[in-house]
C-alpha cells in the first residue's frame, strides 16, 4: 500500500469528536467560546506620530474552566528591540521591523477597578487575577492606559505615509481561550496573522480636526464630524446602485484646522477593528444588495497618489460583497470600507487596506480588493486560527476569489487582467516552489514557512487543492453544499481543521483521509503516469485495451483519461481513487471498438499533476480547450439543510 495514505484520519491529531465538536463536523451540544467586548478611547498625535489610548475589556468566561490568569496580545511589541519577530525576519523584508523601535507603553492596569499584577513576554501579557474567574458566564473587566509610536512600515499590516495613517493592532487584545489548546499564546511574529475572540467593539478616535476617519463598524456621531452635505450624499449612496462622490476631488484638500475631532464607531459581532485617517481623502460610496437589505460600500483614497483604478473601487467592493453573498453566504455587516495606502493588502472586519495601484498593473487593485474583502467571510465570519493555519483563511479565500474573478472577466483566464487567480497560474507557481525545494505541507504554521513559499503554501496551493477536490473528487454540487454548510455551522465560531474536514466528509458522504493526508499533511506532489498500452483482440471489431498506470509519488488521485483510437475517434474514461488501494500500479482494462493509439491523462488540464511529461502515451489526443478553473461556476440548485437552527 502507498505509505498508509488510506488509513483513517482518526489517527491524526484532530480534536473531537466530543461534547464540544461533533463527529459530523458541527459544533457539539456543549460547544462554548469566550466573549470579549471592548470600549476604546484613543488619540492620534500627528506631530509625535504616536497613538495613546485607554481600553476597557469586558471579558466573559463561557468555558467550563476556572481561570486564574488571563492573557492579552500586545502586537505592537513586535517593534521592541530584541523581539522574536525582529530575530526571525530580515529588517527590510515584508514582515521585518525595518529598524523601527516602538512597542507598547502600558500603565494603570486594573481588573474590576483594582490594580493588577502583570507580566509581559514579547507580544504577550499575562495578568494575574486576584480572584479566580469562575466558569459558565462569569465575567471580569480589564482596563489599562497605553501608548505606542506608529511605525512607518508596520510589517505590511498597518503604517503611515506622510499625513495618511492606517491604524491596526492598535490596542491590547484578548488571547483566545478555547477547548482545543486552552490559552492560544502563540507570539505575533509578523508573517502569521491573528486569532481573536468575538464581541462588540465601541471605539472613539480623536484626530486633528481637518482629518477624515474611515473605520470598521458604523459611525455613531455623524452630526459631530460630517457636514450636512456629506451626510446627505451618504444617505443617497446607501440606496444607490452607482458611485456617489461623498468628498469630491475638488473638496479633497488638506486644510489647516485648529483643534481635534472625535469620531465614534461601533462594530457588533466582530473580532477586531481598524481605521485610517488623512486630511485629503477622496471618499466614494455606493451600496450592494444583500437579500432584502443594502450594504454601504466605500472607498477612501488620496488623489493622484492612488492610481486611476481607485475611482472604481466603491463599485469593485459592491461587486465583491454582492457576488460572495450570492455564491457563499450573505454578508452580515452593514458596511464595507476600502482604503488606499502603503499597506499592500490587509483585512479587518468591515475594513480593508489595499495598495495604491499603478497604470502598469491593470486589474491589480480590483484583484487585491476582491481578495481582502473576501476575508470578511474567512476569517471575519468563520473565525479560524490564522496563527496556525493560513490555508483556513488565505487559502479558502483565494478559492473564493477564483469564482468572483471568473464571473467578472469570463471563463477564459487568457482574457483576464494579469496575475488573476486560476488553476493554471496556481500550477505554475506550485511547480516553481516545488523545484526550488521550499514547499511545505499546508498544515505548516505560516511563520514556519519559507517567506518565498508563503504565497504558494498559504494561498495558491490550498485554493488549487480545494478546486481539485470539488471538480475531480467529490463533485461540484456535493462540495458546494458541504462548503456552504461549513460557513453556516461555524459562523462567528472557532473551527479547527478537523471541523472543516469532517464537515466536507459527512455532507458529501466521502471518506477523504487519503486526500487530507496527501495534500495537507505532506508536501508530496501528484504524479501519475502512463507506462504502456497493450491492445488485445476481443472479437470482430472489438479490442480490450490494457493501459498500465503508475503512481510516481505517494499521492493517489482518481484517474481521468482520454483515449485516441485508430479510427480517429476518442473515448473518455474515469476511475475512482480506490484503484490505488492495492499498490502503486494499476492496469485499466477498457473495451474499445478499435485499437488505442494514444492516451492523455487529465484532458481538462486542471488536475494538479505537476509532472506533465509522463501524462501522455503514443499519439495522444489534444487536451480540452482550457476550461474554467471552477468547473463551470457554482452549483446553485441546492436545497441546503438548515444547520443549528439557523
Amino acid at each position: 500500500m502507498p505509505g498508509g495514505v488510506f488509513q483513517p484520519m482518526d489517527r491524526m491529531d484532530w480534536p473531537g469528536p466530543n461534547q464540544y465538536r461533533s463527529a459530523d463536523g458541527t459544533a457539539g451540544p456543549a460547544y462554548w467560546q469566550q466573549r470579549a467586548d471592548y470600549d476604546i478611547r484613543a488619540a492620534l498625535d500627528t506631530t509625535a506620530k504616536e497613538l495613546s489610548g485607554h481600553v476597557s475589556i469586558h471579558y466573559t468566561n463561557n468555558s467550563p474552566d476556572t481561570l486564574r490568569v488571563v492573557w492579552l496580545q500586545l502586537d505592537q511589541n513586535l517593534y521592541k528591540p530584541g523581539s522574536r519577530g525582529e530575530a526571525l525576519y530580515p529588517p527590510e523584508s515584508r514582515f521585518g521591523v525595518r529598524g523601527f523601535e516602538g512597542g507598547y507603553q502600558l500603565a494603570n492596569i486594573t481588573v474590576d477597578g483594582k490594580p493588577a499584577e502583570s507580566f509581559v513576554d514579547d507580544t504577550r501579557m499575562r495578568i494575574e487575577l486576584a480572584s479566580p474567574l469562575l466558569p459558565k458566564g462569569h465575567d471580569v473587566t480589564i482596563a489599562m492606559d497605553y501608548r505606542f509610536k506608529i511605525p512607518e512600515h508596520g510589517s505590511d499590516r498597518m503604517g503611515r505615509d506622510s499625513t495618511l495613517y492606517e491604524i491596526a493592532q492598535w490596542y491590547p487584545r484578548m488571547v483566545v481561550y478555547d477547548d482545543v489548546r486552552g490559552w492560544n499564546t502563540d507570539p505575533y511574529l509578523g508573517q502569521g496573522e491573528f486569532y481573536l475572540e468575538y464581541g462588540t467593539i465601541s471605539y472613539a478616535v480623536s484626530v486633528p480636526a481637518g482629518y477624515t476617519v474611515a473605520g470598521s463598524g458604523v459611525l455613531q456621531n455623524p452630526d459631530d464630524v460630517l457636514t450636512p452635505t456629506i451626510r446627505k450624499r451618504l444617505a443617497i449612496a446607501a440606496q444607490s446602485d452607482t458611485i456617489v462622490p461623498i468628498i469630491t476631488q475638488s473638496e479633497a484638500k488638506a486644510v489647516a484646522t485648529p483643534g481635534m475631532k472625535t469620531w465614534r464607531f461601533k462594530a457588533d459581532s466582530v473580532r477586531d477593528v481598524a481605521w485610517a485617517a488623512a486630511p485629503d481623502f477622496r471618499w466614494d460610496a455606493t451600496s450592494a444588495k444583500v437579500g432584502d437589505r443594502r450594504v454601504l460600500t466605500q472607498s477612501f483614497y488620496q488623489w493622484p497618489k492612488a492610481g486611476a483604478e481607485w475611482q472604481n473601487v466603491a463599485e469593485n467592493s459592491q461587486w465583491t460583497i454582492s457576488t460572495y453573498s450570492q455564491n457563499f453566504y450573505p454578508y452580515p455587516y452593514p458596511q464595507a470600507t476600502s482604503v488606499a495606502g502603503p499597506v499592500a493588502g490587509m483585512e479587518y472586519p468591515m475594513f480593508v487596506m489595499d495598495g495604491y495601484g499603478s497604470p502598469e498593473a491593470e486589474g491589480d487593485v480590483f484583484r487585491t480588493n476582491d481578495h481582502e474583502l473576501g476575508h470578511q467571510w474567512f476569517p471575519m465570519v468563520v473565525g479560524s486560527n490564522e496563527r496556525r493555519y493560513a490555508w483556513m483563511d488565505e487559502g479558502i479565500n483565494t478559492y473564493l476569489n477564483v469564482f468572483s474573478q471568473e464571473r467578472r472577466y469570463g471563463p477564459n483566464p487568457v482574457n483576464w487582467p494579469r496575475a488573476m487567480d486560476n488553476t493554471q497560474s496556481f500550477k505554475f507557481i506550485w511547480t516553481i516552489v516545488h523545484r526550488a525545494g521550499i514547499d511545505a505541507p499546508l498544515m505548516t504554521r505560516p511563520d514556519q514557512v519559507n517567506p518565498q513559499a508563503l504565497g504558494l503554501v498559504g494561498y495558491e496551493k490550498p485554493a488549487m487543492v480545494l478546486l481539485a477536490l470539488r471538480n475531480h473528487v467529490v463533485g461540484r454540487q456535493a462540495f458546494d453544499e458541504a462548503f456552504r454548510d461549513y460557513i453556516k455551522r461555524w459562523q462567528f465560531k472557532h473551527p479547527t481543521p478537523g471541523d472543516f474536514f469532517r464537515t466536507i466528509e459527512n455532507v458529501t458522504g466521502t471518506d477523504l483521509a487519503w486526500f487530507w493526508r496527501s495534500f495537507f499533511y505532506t508536501a508530496d506532489i501528484l504524479d501519475i503516469g502512463v507506462d504502456s498500452v497493450v491492445n488485445d483482440s476481443a472479437g470482430p471489431g472489438q479490442f480490450d485495451a490494457k493501459v498500465k498506470l503508475s503512481m510516481r509519488t505517494p499521492v493517489p488521485f482518481p484517474v481521468e483519461m482520454r483515449l485516441k483510437l485508430a479510427d480517429g475517434s476518442t473515448q473518455d474514461v474515469r476511475y475512482p481513487v480506490n484503484i490505488w488501494y492495492q499498490g502503486k500500479t494499476y492496469v485499466a482494462q477498457i473495451p474499445v471498438k478499435s485499437k488505442v493509439v494514444g492516451v492523455r491523462l487529465w484532458p481538462d488540464q486542471t488536475v494538479p499533476d505537476l509532472v506533465p511529461g509522463d501524462d501522455t502515451w503514443g499519439s495522444a489526443p489534444p487536451p480540452s480547450p482550457l476550461p474554467p478553473s471552477t468547473g463551470g461556476g457554482l452549483s446553485t440548485a441546492i436545497t441546503t439543510r438548515r444547520v443549528d437552527g439557523q
